[in-house]
Protein backbone atom coordinates (compact mmCIF):
# COMPACT_ATOMS: atom_id res chain seq x y z
CA UNK A 1 0.00 0.00 0.00
CA UNK A 2 3.12 2.35 0.35
CA UNK A 3 2.67 3.59 -3.30
CA UNK A 4 -0.74 4.70 -3.10
CA UNK A 5 0.02 6.28 0.35
CA UNK A 6 2.57 8.65 -1.58
CA UNK A 7 0.18 9.24 -4.29
CA UNK A 8 -2.85 9.92 -2.05
CA UNK A 9 -1.24 12.20 0.19
CA UNK A 10 -0.27 14.30 -2.73
CA UNK A 11 -4.17 14.69 -4.10
CA UNK A 12 -4.87 18.70 -2.94
CA UNK A 13 -8.39 19.35 -2.17
CA UNK A 14 -7.99 22.72 -2.44
CA UNK A 15 -5.91 22.66 -5.58
CA UNK A 16 -9.10 20.71 -7.34
CA UNK A 17 -10.78 23.55 -6.40
CA UNK A 18 -9.13 26.09 -7.31
CA UNK A 19 -8.19 24.35 -10.92
CA UNK A 20 -11.95 23.95 -11.16
CA UNK A 21 -12.62 27.50 -10.70
CA UNK A 22 -10.12 28.38 -12.80
CA UNK A 23 -11.87 26.48 -15.60
CA UNK A 24 -15.18 27.44 -15.05
CA UNK A 25 -14.16 31.28 -14.88
CA UNK A 26 -12.72 30.63 -18.77
CA UNK A 27 -15.91 30.12 -20.94
CA UNK A 28 -15.94 27.34 -23.10
CA UNK A 29 -19.10 26.41 -25.27
CA UNK A 30 -19.36 24.33 -27.77
CA UNK A 31 -17.14 25.17 -30.40
CA UNK A 32 -15.64 27.71 -28.54
CA UNK A 33 -13.38 25.51 -26.72
CA UNK A 34 -9.58 27.27 -27.22
CA UNK A 35 -9.01 29.13 -24.44
CA UNK A 36 -10.10 26.47 -22.07
CA UNK A 37 -8.26 24.22 -23.90
CA UNK A 38 -5.15 25.86 -23.94
CA UNK A 39 -5.44 27.01 -19.65
CA UNK A 40 -6.02 23.21 -19.36
CA UNK A 41 -2.97 21.96 -21.61
CA UNK A 42 -0.99 24.48 -19.14
CA UNK A 43 -1.46 23.17 -16.07
CA UNK A 44 -1.09 19.59 -17.26
CA UNK A 45 2.35 20.49 -18.47
CA UNK A 46 3.32 22.40 -15.47
CA UNK A 47 2.53 18.97 -14.04
CA UNK A 48 5.01 17.07 -15.37
CA UNK A 49 3.11 15.76 -18.31
CA UNK A 50 3.97 15.59 -21.69
CA UNK A 51 1.18 17.97 -23.59
CA UNK A 52 0.11 18.13 -27.17
CA UNK A 53 -2.67 19.76 -28.30
CA UNK A 54 -4.47 17.61 -31.42
CA UNK A 55 -6.89 20.58 -33.61
CA UNK A 56 -9.58 19.22 -34.45
CA UNK A 57 -10.92 22.07 -36.65
CA UNK A 58 -8.93 25.25 -36.25
CA UNK A 59 -9.14 26.74 -32.62
CA UNK A 60 -10.61 24.01 -31.53
CA UNK A 61 -8.02 21.14 -30.33
CA UNK A 62 -8.34 18.49 -28.01
CA UNK A 63 -5.38 18.21 -25.16
CA UNK A 64 -3.44 14.82 -24.81
CA UNK A 65 -1.39 14.29 -22.33
CA UNK A 66 0.56 11.61 -20.95
CA UNK A 67 2.47 10.28 -17.81
CA UNK A 68 5.31 7.33 -19.82
CA UNK A 69 4.80 4.47 -18.47
CA UNK A 70 8.01 1.67 -18.83
CA UNK A 71 6.42 -0.19 -21.59
CA UNK A 72 5.52 -3.18 -19.30
CA UNK A 73 2.38 -2.79 -18.43
CA UNK A 74 -0.91 -1.71 -19.70
CA UNK A 75 -2.11 2.03 -20.90
CA UNK A 76 -4.81 3.86 -19.54
CA UNK A 77 -6.75 6.85 -20.37
CA UNK A 78 -8.74 9.24 -18.30
CA UNK A 79 -10.75 11.47 -20.29
CA UNK A 80 -13.69 13.81 -20.68
CA UNK A 81 -15.43 16.66 -22.38
CA UNK A 82 -13.99 20.70 -22.17
CA UNK A 83 -17.24 22.53 -23.78
CA UNK A 84 -20.03 23.08 -22.03
CA UNK A 85 -23.63 24.29 -23.18
CA UNK A 86 -23.84 28.11 -23.36
CA UNK A 87 -24.07 30.06 -19.76
CA UNK A 88 -27.14 31.58 -20.29
CA UNK A 89 -28.42 32.29 -17.14
CA UNK A 90 -26.04 30.37 -14.76
CA UNK A 91 -24.68 31.67 -11.71
CA UNK A 92 -21.14 33.21 -11.99
CA UNK A 93 -18.27 31.31 -10.95
CA UNK A 94 -17.23 30.99 -7.24
CA UNK A 95 -16.48 28.52 -4.23
CA UNK A 96 -19.18 28.66 -1.53
CA UNK A 97 -20.21 26.02 1.18
CA UNK A 98 -17.89 23.18 -0.10
CA UNK A 99 -18.90 23.65 -3.40
CA UNK A 100 -17.46 25.70 -7.27
CA UNK A 101 -20.12 27.26 -8.95
CA UNK A 102 -20.79 28.35 -12.35
CA UNK A 103 -21.16 26.92 -15.86
CA UNK A 104 -19.49 23.53 -16.97
CA UNK A 105 -18.53 22.90 -12.91
CA UNK A 106 -20.38 19.86 -12.78
CA UNK A 107 -20.13 19.17 -16.38
CA UNK A 108 -17.57 18.62 -16.44
CA UNK A 109 -14.93 20.98 -15.41
CA UNK A 110 -14.61 19.70 -11.85
CA UNK A 111 -13.99 16.02 -13.65
CA UNK A 112 -11.17 17.64 -15.62
CA UNK A 113 -9.65 19.27 -12.32
CA UNK A 114 -10.07 15.92 -10.49
CA UNK A 115 -8.18 13.98 -12.92
CA UNK A 116 -5.55 16.28 -13.40
CA UNK A 117 -5.07 16.35 -9.93
CA UNK A 118 -4.47 12.40 -9.81
CA UNK A 119 -1.91 12.73 -12.64
CA UNK A 120 0.29 15.45 -10.65
CA UNK A 121 -0.21 13.27 -7.63
CA UNK A 122 1.72 10.10 -9.05
CA UNK A 123 3.92 12.49 -11.00
CA UNK A 124 4.59 14.62 -7.67
CA UNK A 125 5.40 11.20 -5.52
CA UNK A 126 8.30 10.07 -8.13
CA UNK A 127 6.56 6.74 -8.81
CA UNK A 128 6.62 5.16 -12.05
CA UNK A 129 3.88 3.40 -13.78
CA UNK A 130 4.62 0.70 -15.93
CA UNK A 131 1.74 1.54 -18.70
CA UNK A 132 1.09 4.79 -19.71
CA UNK A 133 -1.43 6.99 -18.20
CA UNK A 134 -3.06 9.65 -20.45
CA UNK A 135 -5.22 12.30 -19.41
CA UNK A 136 -7.26 13.90 -22.15
CA UNK A 137 -9.70 16.58 -22.78
CA UNK A 138 -12.30 16.70 -26.35
CA UNK A 139 -13.94 19.29 -27.74
CA UNK A 140 -17.47 18.98 -29.30
CA UNK A 141 -19.73 17.04 -27.04
CA UNK A 142 -22.27 19.27 -26.07
CA UNK A 143 -25.46 18.65 -28.72
CA UNK A 144 -26.95 20.07 -30.49
CA UNK A 145 -24.07 22.00 -31.70
CA UNK A 146 -21.59 19.05 -30.57
CA UNK A 147 -21.77 15.87 -32.82
CA UNK A 148 -18.91 14.02 -30.94
CA UNK A 149 -15.74 15.41 -33.35
CA UNK A 150 -13.27 15.35 -30.52
CA UNK A 151 -14.50 12.01 -28.65
CA UNK A 152 -14.18 10.53 -32.35
CA UNK A 153 -11.14 12.05 -33.54
CA UNK A 154 -9.44 10.48 -29.98
CA UNK A 155 -11.27 7.06 -30.32
CA UNK A 156 -9.60 7.18 -34.62
CA UNK A 157 -6.47 7.25 -32.80
CA UNK A 158 -6.84 4.43 -30.40
CA UNK A 159 -8.19 2.45 -32.99
CA UNK A 160 -5.53 2.95 -35.67
CA UNK A 161 -2.63 2.47 -33.16
CA UNK A 162 -1.81 5.99 -33.41
CA UNK A 163 -2.62 6.62 -29.53
CA UNK A 164 -1.71 3.30 -28.03
CA UNK A 165 -4.34 2.92 -24.93
CA UNK A 166 -6.16 -0.19 -23.66
CA UNK A 167 -8.61 1.00 -21.40
CA UNK A 168 -10.61 4.20 -20.25
CA UNK A 169 -12.59 5.79 -17.59
CA UNK A 170 -14.44 8.77 -19.11
CA UNK A 171 -14.75 11.12 -15.68
CA UNK A 172 -18.46 12.18 -16.13
CA UNK A 173 -21.41 10.36 -14.51
CA UNK A 174 -22.40 8.69 -11.22
CA UNK A 175 -20.12 8.28 -8.16
CA UNK A 176 -22.25 5.50 -6.73
CA UNK A 177 -22.30 3.30 -9.61
CA UNK A 178 -19.81 2.38 -12.49
CA UNK A 179 -21.49 2.97 -15.47
CA UNK A 180 -20.64 0.21 -18.60
CA UNK A 181 -23.73 0.72 -20.62
CA UNK A 182 -25.41 3.70 -22.92
CA UNK A 183 -28.95 4.05 -24.42
CA UNK A 184 -28.66 5.79 -28.02
CA UNK A 185 -30.46 8.66 -28.65
CA UNK A 186 -31.24 10.29 -32.11
CA UNK A 187 -32.98 13.83 -33.12
CA UNK A 188 -35.42 13.07 -36.23
CA UNK A 189 -37.34 16.03 -38.39
CA UNK A 190 -40.42 14.58 -40.14
CA UNK A 191 -41.68 17.23 -42.65
CA UNK A 192 -45.18 16.45 -44.10
CA UNK A 193 -46.01 18.33 -47.09
CA UNK A 194 -48.78 18.93 -49.57
CA UNK A 195 -49.46 21.33 -52.25
CA UNK A 196 -45.95 23.26 -53.79
CA UNK A 197 -47.99 26.23 -53.30
CA UNK A 198 -50.03 27.76 -50.54
CA UNK A 199 -54.04 28.16 -51.46
CA UNK A 200 -56.77 29.94 -49.08
CA UNK A 201 -58.82 27.02 -47.52
CA UNK A 202 -61.65 27.63 -48.68
CA UNK A 203 -60.18 26.36 -51.42
CA UNK A 204 -59.86 22.38 -50.76
CA UNK A 205 -61.17 20.13 -47.98
CA UNK A 206 -59.37 19.69 -44.75
CA UNK A 207 -58.87 16.13 -45.22
CA UNK A 208 -56.08 17.84 -47.75
CA UNK A 209 -54.35 20.03 -45.02
CA UNK A 210 -51.14 19.16 -44.05
CA UNK A 211 -52.17 19.83 -40.45
CA UNK A 212 -54.28 17.45 -40.31
CA UNK A 213 -51.92 14.59 -41.70
CA UNK A 214 -49.79 15.85 -39.16
CA UNK A 215 -52.03 15.28 -36.79
CA UNK A 216 -51.65 11.05 -37.79
CA UNK A 217 -48.45 11.49 -37.63
CA UNK A 218 -48.11 12.41 -34.21
CA UNK A 219 -50.57 9.77 -33.20
CA UNK A 220 -47.96 7.10 -34.76
CA UNK A 221 -45.15 8.21 -32.94
CA UNK A 222 -47.59 8.22 -29.81
CA UNK A 223 -47.93 4.10 -30.72
CA UNK A 224 -44.71 3.78 -31.62
CA UNK A 225 -43.73 5.10 -27.88
CA UNK A 226 -46.73 2.98 -26.60
CA UNK A 227 -45.19 -0.08 -27.98
CA UNK A 228 -41.86 0.77 -26.43
CA UNK A 229 -43.51 1.47 -23.22
CA UNK A 230 -44.89 -2.64 -23.09
CA UNK A 231 -41.29 -3.82 -23.78
CA UNK A 232 -39.11 -4.75 -20.81
CA UNK A 233 -36.86 -2.30 -19.51
CA UNK A 234 -32.97 -2.54 -19.98
CA UNK A 235 -31.87 -4.24 -16.20
CA UNK A 236 -29.10 -1.59 -16.00
CA UNK A 237 -30.74 1.88 -17.56
CA UNK A 238 -33.25 3.23 -14.77
CA UNK A 239 -35.62 4.72 -17.83
CA UNK A 240 -37.53 3.20 -20.70
CA UNK A 241 -36.68 3.44 -24.35
CA UNK A 242 -38.95 6.35 -25.69
CA UNK A 243 -40.24 8.68 -28.72
CA UNK A 244 -40.80 12.00 -27.63
CA UNK A 245 -41.38 15.40 -29.39
CA UNK A 246 -39.84 19.14 -29.34
CA UNK A 247 -40.71 21.04 -31.85
CA UNK A 248 -43.99 21.39 -34.42
CA UNK A 249 -44.04 24.32 -36.96
CA UNK A 250 -45.89 24.81 -40.29
CA UNK A 251 -48.63 27.93 -41.46
CA UNK A 252 -47.65 31.15 -42.15
CA UNK A 253 -51.51 32.66 -41.90
CA UNK A 254 -54.97 31.27 -40.58
CA UNK A 255 -56.68 31.12 -43.59
CA UNK A 256 -53.84 29.39 -46.33
CA UNK A 257 -53.05 26.34 -46.96
CA UNK A 258 -49.77 25.23 -45.63
CA UNK A 259 -47.38 23.55 -47.91
CA UNK A 260 -45.56 21.82 -45.09
CA UNK A 261 -45.37 20.84 -41.16
CA UNK A 262 -42.44 19.94 -39.32
CA UNK A 263 -42.21 17.23 -36.55
CA UNK A 264 -38.68 17.07 -34.58
CA UNK A 265 -38.17 14.89 -31.66
CA UNK A 266 -36.24 12.29 -30.15
CA UNK A 267 -36.05 8.93 -30.25
CA UNK A 268 -34.10 6.80 -27.40
CA UNK A 269 -33.17 2.73 -27.48
CA UNK A 270 -31.67 0.41 -25.57
CA UNK A 271 -28.23 -1.27 -26.09
CA UNK A 272 -29.52 -4.45 -27.66
CA UNK A 273 -29.83 -1.91 -31.15
CA UNK A 274 -28.11 0.41 -33.00
CA UNK A 275 -29.18 3.42 -34.89
CA UNK A 276 -29.14 2.02 -38.19
CA UNK A 277 -32.22 -0.45 -36.89
CA UNK A 278 -33.76 2.21 -35.20
CA UNK A 279 -33.44 4.74 -38.11
CA UNK A 280 -34.87 1.75 -40.58
CA UNK A 281 -37.92 1.05 -38.80
CA UNK A 282 -39.01 4.79 -37.74
CA UNK A 283 -38.70 5.50 -41.33
CA UNK A 284 -41.15 2.16 -42.47
CA UNK A 285 -43.80 3.02 -40.14
CA UNK A 286 -44.04 6.54 -41.71
CA UNK A 287 -43.58 5.44 -45.02
CA UNK A 288 -46.64 3.15 -44.30
CA UNK A 289 -48.17 6.21 -42.79
CA UNK A 290 -47.66 7.93 -45.77
CA UNK A 291 -49.41 5.19 -48.07
CA UNK A 292 -52.20 5.47 -45.51
CA UNK A 293 -52.44 9.46 -45.84
CA UNK A 294 -52.34 8.80 -49.62
CA UNK A 295 -55.53 6.18 -49.75
CA UNK A 296 -57.43 8.10 -47.50
CA UNK A 297 -57.20 11.42 -47.25
CA UNK A 298 -54.89 13.15 -50.37
CA UNK A 299 -52.95 12.18 -52.99
CA UNK A 300 -50.46 15.35 -52.77
CA UNK A 301 -48.96 13.85 -49.41
CA UNK A 302 -45.17 13.33 -49.17
CA UNK A 303 -43.47 12.83 -46.14
CA UNK A 304 -39.86 12.77 -45.51
CA UNK A 305 -37.95 11.84 -42.90
CA UNK A 306 -34.27 12.78 -41.46
CA UNK A 307 -32.25 11.39 -38.22
CA UNK A 308 -29.26 12.33 -37.20
CA UNK A 309 -27.52 10.11 -34.55
CA UNK A 310 -26.27 12.14 -31.28
CA UNK A 311 -24.94 8.76 -29.52
CA UNK A 312 -25.20 5.55 -30.47
CA UNK A 313 -26.53 2.67 -27.73
CA UNK A 314 -23.65 0.24 -25.57
CA UNK A 315 -22.94 -2.10 -22.72
CA UNK A 316 -19.57 -3.24 -22.13
CA UNK A 317 -19.04 -6.55 -20.42
CA UNK A 318 -18.84 -6.06 -16.41
CA UNK A 319 -15.86 -8.41 -16.20
CA UNK A 320 -13.43 -6.43 -18.33
CA UNK A 321 -10.07 -5.69 -16.11
CA UNK A 322 -11.29 -2.10 -16.09
CA UNK A 323 -14.33 -2.22 -14.77
CA UNK A 324 -13.11 -4.79 -11.62
CA UNK A 325 -9.98 -2.43 -11.53
CA UNK A 326 -12.02 0.58 -10.84
CA UNK A 327 -14.64 -0.97 -8.53
CA UNK A 328 -11.74 -2.19 -6.79
CA UNK A 329 -9.78 1.86 -6.61
CA UNK A 330 -13.57 2.58 -5.32
CA UNK A 331 -13.51 0.27 -2.63
CA UNK A 332 -9.99 0.89 -1.55
CA UNK A 333 -10.72 4.60 -1.25
CA UNK A 334 -14.45 5.00 0.14
CA UNK A 335 -14.92 1.48 1.69
CA UNK A 336 -18.10 1.07 -0.47
CA UNK A 337 -19.05 -1.73 -2.65
CA UNK A 338 -20.37 -0.66 -5.80
CA UNK A 339 -22.10 -2.33 -9.12
CA UNK A 340 -22.71 -1.44 -12.33
CA UNK A 341 -25.20 0.79 -14.03
CA UNK A 342 -25.98 2.60 -17.04
CA UNK A 343 -28.14 5.44 -18.46
CA UNK A 344 -29.67 7.05 -20.59
CA UNK A 345 -28.21 10.02 -20.73
CA UNK A 346 -26.16 11.13 -23.88
CA UNK A 347 -22.47 10.43 -23.02
CA UNK A 348 -19.45 9.58 -24.91
CA UNK A 349 -19.12 5.62 -24.06
CA UNK A 350 -20.29 4.49 -27.24
CA UNK A 351 -17.83 6.21 -29.00
CA UNK A 352 -14.27 5.35 -26.96
CA UNK A 353 -16.45 1.78 -26.95
CA UNK A 354 -17.05 1.51 -30.04
CA UNK A 355 -15.32 3.39 -32.39
CA UNK A 356 -12.17 3.45 -30.17
CA UNK A 357 -12.56 -0.64 -29.83
CA UNK A 358 -11.48 -0.26 -26.09
CA UNK A 359 -13.10 -1.19 -22.69
CA UNK A 360 -14.68 2.01 -21.18
CA UNK A 361 -16.47 2.73 -18.38
CA UNK A 362 -18.06 6.06 -17.17
CA UNK A 363 -17.44 7.40 -13.28
CA UNK A 364 -17.86 11.35 -12.01
CA UNK A 365 -18.97 13.22 -9.28
CA UNK A 366 -22.53 13.30 -9.43
CA UNK A 367 -24.86 11.60 -6.77
CA UNK A 368 -28.44 10.73 -7.93
CA UNK A 369 -29.69 14.05 -5.59
CA UNK A 370 -27.46 15.78 -7.36
CA UNK A 371 -29.56 17.66 -10.32
CA UNK A 372 -27.29 20.94 -11.45
CA UNK A 373 -25.83 20.23 -14.25
CA UNK A 374 -27.09 22.67 -17.34
CA UNK A 375 -28.84 24.08 -14.53
CA UNK A 376 -28.54 27.88 -13.75
CA UNK A 377 -27.27 27.03 -10.51
CA UNK A 378 -24.92 24.39 -11.44
CA UNK A 379 -22.19 23.33 -9.05
CA UNK A 380 -20.44 20.36 -7.85
CA UNK A 381 -19.40 18.90 -4.72
CA UNK A 382 -15.47 19.63 -4.05
CA UNK A 383 -15.37 16.89 -1.59
CA UNK A 384 -16.83 14.40 -4.28
CA UNK A 385 -13.79 16.14 -6.46
CA UNK A 386 -11.51 15.24 -4.00
CA UNK A 387 -12.58 11.64 -3.88
CA UNK A 388 -12.42 10.64 -6.99
CA UNK A 389 -9.42 12.04 -7.76
CA UNK A 390 -8.19 9.57 -5.55
CA UNK A 391 -9.78 7.16 -6.86
CA UNK A 392 -8.73 8.01 -10.60
CA UNK A 393 -5.16 7.63 -8.77
CA UNK A 394 -5.92 4.56 -7.39
CA UNK A 395 -6.73 2.71 -10.68
CA UNK A 396 -4.11 4.73 -12.63
CA UNK A 397 -1.58 2.84 -9.93
CA UNK A 398 -3.14 -0.80 -10.03
CA UNK A 399 -4.32 -0.96 -13.39
CA UNK A 400 -1.43 0.20 -15.08
CA UNK A 401 0.99 -1.13 -12.16
CA UNK A 402 4.43 -0.22 -10.56
CA UNK A 403 7.85 -0.47 -11.27
CA UNK A 404 9.69 -1.50 -8.79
Amino acid sequence: MKPYGEVLKNVDREEIANLTLDLVEIPSPTGRELEAAKFYAKFLEESGLEVQLDYIEEDRPNVIARIPGKGEGPNLMLGGHIDTIPIEKCVSPKIEGGRVYGRGACDMKGSLAAMAEAAKAIVKSGIKLKGDLFIVGWVDHEAPIGRGAGPKAIARKISQGELKVDAAVITEGPMDSVQVAQGGMAVFTVSVAGPPQSIHTTLVPLRSNPILWTAELIKEIQEMDEELNRREWHPLIPQRPSLQLGIVRGGDFFNRLPTAVEVVGTVRWDPDEDFQSVKRRFEERVKRLEHRIWHEYDRTVNISVDMVLVRDSCEVPRNEEVVKALLKAVETITGKKLDVSGSRAVGDLSIIYKEGGIPAVCYGPTTRTDKTAHSDMESVSIENLETISKIYSTLALSFCGVKG
